[in-house]
């Protein structure tokens, strides 16, 4: 081949070089695209499917005693505040433990065993509080609280167990760990010359942390504080299980009373009519406070990623004492005393000592909340075990279906003990089948994020990615169940609907921790590829993938756990099945649901033992890839900012 003609081929595949460089650009950011639209999408799709209530009843409709609006907005808003008045303290109590003043050995065993709290799915929780917490508030919490305030006030009424306050106590139990995780990277974030300055000049770690450290996390730690409360707002199987369902004004904090997720799982399937018409009027209102909640969060944490800040006011403030002080001494001289010299030194010993007992006192409230975060979590796994220890323990629990319905009449009658294999089978088919959708498009726009996304537009996508976290898991079971009824009513409740719903919940998940692995991936490693002569995109797909693929996978892996444990939005989409599969057009078992109506629906001992082995199943898929991604994106003790 001539000269001419190897200059010619080196230019057609420069051209194709360059061609699917630019495709695979296009492509990363039509992808991104949907993942925005998907956010504005529910929320046109509500407000459209709300718009006939809109027009027959207007304002009216928040006061109609038909639809219980006034009341379930209230015990949201209700039991929300109080879970996060509840969970703040002790969240942030242990954030402080763990960042600040814990041995360095000591944290991060601590943090992992605070944060496994956070992937316990919800349905758990809310068997564990029906078990454990109700019984516990109906004849010890409650009754003491009505004595002492004389049954008058918020603390009136019979103590039931089930209510406002079980189900604020249930909600802070399961917000904490998102609250603790989230203000100690808060603090961690707090440049570490902070703490030195402030101990180098005698503080205590206590005092360097009140004085250097919270303030410049303050953004980080409301943020958490806000994020806990999205959570809040938006969970539903716990609440449902525990708060009563009483769909009135609650009277006092041991009212039974009903929230917004709660009226929607509750009632959204037997739905027609004006009814859906209204109850997806409820849903728009239910995504607009998680819509404004999480998007102020996420503003809130970008602006503490900018880097810990003073603002003008404060600076101008510190300045004037700062040379107000020089002016003073510079008038005394350097050997001269001024007259409040003796005063201080002979208060110097007893401000010693007070300081002392502070910082004691504030690690015993420090240990104290520790201990009110993980004493929930001990419980709850000590309960697992107890009486799901034998289901999990027997072979056949694995591969059988559940069992006949038993009623235990006599201590003779032997109820035979069933499985879960039908469950087990349909999750992972489930799972299967969201992952067709979910990892490549997660994948891809994590991808955007991470190499193309640097600008306005990326930082407007990574936030309706944000956002779509937070949306609550029921939103989405409406959204897909609704979708289905209007255009495929065959498979509302399917095999197909279960999978698009958690397909939609692990698209967020996947595309944010995609972008953390990727920005994960040393600089100098792209430049090398680059200065080589790679183009960029060959150099996303070999060589930043192939350094991230270990804690790709591990991401992918907490996306498929969150999934696998989903009950709220597969109770409406995949429906009730004891059966193995049998096809993708009909309704499909899962471990979620599983547990869920067999506390709901059927009440025979024997059900109740297949539901404790199911959700030990669930505790222990959880700690284990809760571990697997502790290790493998674990970073280097003291990896505080410098």
């Amino acid at each position: 081949m001539t000269a001419d003609g190897f200059a010619e081929r080196a230019r057609r595949r420069l051209r194709l070089l360059r061609g699917l460089g630019q495709a695979f650009h296009i492509g990363t950011i039509v992808i991104a695209a949907v993942v925005v639209l998907l956010v504005i999408g529910l929320g046109a799709f509500l407000a459209y499917g709300a718009l006939p209530s809109i027009r027959a009843y207007g304002l009216s409709f928040f006061t109609n005693p038909a639809f219980g609006t006034v009341p379930v907005i209230v015990g949201t808003l209700l039991t929300s505040g109080l879970a996060l008045a509840i969970a703040l303290p002790v969240g942030l109590g242990v954030a402080i433990l763990s960042s600040e003043i814990a041995p360095r050995w000591f944290r991060s065993s601590l943090a992992y065993a605070v944060d496994l709290g956070a992937s316990i799915p919800s349905v758990v929780y809310g068997f564990w509080a029906l078990k454990v917490i109700v019984p516990w508030m109906a004849s010890s919490v409650e009754p003491a609280l009505g004595r002492l305030t004389g049954r008058t006030g918020p603390f009136s009424g019979y103590p039931l167990g089930v209510g406002v306050l079980t189900a604020s106590l249930v909600l802070a139990i399961m917000i904490i760990p998102t609250i603790s995780a989230l203000s100690r990277e808060a603090l961690r974030a707090v440049p570490r010359t902070h703490r030195e300055a402030a101990l180098g000049l005698g503080a205590t770690r206590w005092e360097a942390t009140r004085m250097a450290v919270l303030g410049p996390a303050s953004p980080g730690i409301l943020a958490s504080a806000m994020l806990g409360l999205g959570r809040a707002v938006g969970e539903t199987i716990a609440v449902a299980l525990v708060i009563g369902s009483y769909y009135f004004l609650p009277t006092s904090l041991f009212s039974p009373s009903a929230t917004i997720p709660t009226l929607l799982v509750n009632q959204f399937e037997g739905a027609i009519g004006i009814q859906q018409n209204a109850l997806l009027e409820i849903g728009l209102v239910l995504f607009g406070l998680s819509f404004a909640i999480n998007l102020g969060a996420r503003l809130l944490i970008r602006r503490m990623e900018r880097g810990p800040h003073l603002t003008r006011r404060r600076q101008a403030h510190r300045s004037s004492r700062r040379e107000a002080a020089a002016v003073e001494a510079a008038a005394w001289g350097p050997t001269a005393r001024p007259p409040w010299w003796n005063r201080v030194l002979g208060r110097r010993q007893a401000v010693l000592r007070r300081r002392k007992v502070v910082y004691a006192v504030v690690v015993l409230l420090l240990l104290a909340a520790l201990a009110a975060a993980l004493a929930p979590l001990v419980s709850l796994v000590a309960t697992a075990v107890e009486q799901g220890g034998q289901a999990v323990a027997t072979p056949s629990f694995y591969t059988s279906e559940p069992p006949p319905f038993c009623l235990k009449l006599n201590a003779s009658t032997s109820c035979p003990l069933g499985g879960i294999g039908p469950a087990i089978q349909g999750t992972l088919i489930l799972l299967g089948l969201a992952s067709l959708v979910a990892v490549p498009v997660g994948l891809v726009t994590g991808i955007y994020l991470s190499e193309y996304g640097r600008n306005r537009i990326g930082r407007f996508v990574g936030l309706m990615v944000d956002v779509m976290v937070g949306i609550p898991s029921i939103l989405l079971g409406v959204f897909v169940f609704a979708l289905f009824v209007r255009y495929d009513l065959f498979d509302a409740q399917s095999a197909i609907a279960g999978s698009v719903a958690l397909a939609l919940l692990m698209i967020p998940l996947i595309s944010r921790a995609t972008e953390v692995a990727l920005r994960g991936v040393p600089t100098h490693i792209r430049e090398a590829a680059l200065a080589l002569g790679f183009p960029r995109h060959r150099v996303v797909t070999r060589v930043v993938l192939g350094n991230a693929k270990g804690t790709l996978v591990t991401a992918n892996l907490l996306a498929l756990g969150r999934a696998g444990g989903e009950t709220a939005a597969l109770v409406l989409t995949a429906g009730t099945s004891t059966y193995w599969f049998s096809s993708l057009h009909t309704p499909i078992a899962a471990l979620g649901p599983l547990i869920y109506d067999d506390l709901t629906i059927t009440v025979g001992p024997n059900w109740t033992i297949d539901a404790w082995g199911a959700a030990l199943v669930l505790l222990l898929i959880m700690a284990v890839v809760s571990l697997a991604a502790r290790l493998a994106l674990r970073t280097p003790e003291g990896a505080e900012s410098e």
